[in-house]
């Protein structure tokens, strides 16, 4: 019978140590939800900051990104048998590399692709390909950040 309310006593008392710490806890929670000045959390604000935005692409993109009835035809459809092409390369290429190094692959070909852009000697079809190429990053960086969890 000592030997029961002895055993009864300390876990008692085991309970009662053990869930005191556990109420120090609740009490001393670090907030990390911080609100940025545009709306969003600063841990995503922080983690996505240099990730490509709607933002960095030319400001003529958009205007002439829905300009495609002027191309010749024929030309369309070879660029974009070669954009298909790209893009699998692009997502095979994402897929074996670690989050940082394919990170960095991407906005190494969306600035190159940005570059090209620059030059105003540039063919209609060439200027379609870059633009869509820098489409192609843009959507491969939005899916390798909301993946990133999982490739870590």
């Amino acid at each position: 019978m000592k030997k029961i309310i002895l055993l009864t006593s300390l876990l008692a008392g085991a309970f009662a140590i053990l869930g005191g710490i556990d109420a120090f806890h609740g009490e001393r929670e670090v907030v990390d939800t911080a609100v940025s000045n545009n709306g969003m959390s600063t841990i995503y604000a922080a983690k996505y900051k240099d990730c490509i935005d709607q933002e960095d692409f030319p400001e003529n993109y958009a205007s002439e990104a829905n300009n495609g009835e002027a191309h010749n035809e024929w030309d369309i459809k070879k660029v974009e048998n070669s954009l298909v092409k790209y893009k699998i390369s692009m997502e095979t290429a994402t897929k074996n590399l670690n989050y940082i190094d394919a990170h960095n692959f991407i906005h190494q070909e969306f600035q190159r692709s940005k570059g090209y852009l620059q030059n105003k000697e540039l063919s209609e079809v060439q200027e379609h390909y870059h633009r869509k190429i820098m489409q192609i990053c843009y959507d491969n960086d939005k899916a390798l950040n909301l993946g990133s969890a999982s490739r870590l």
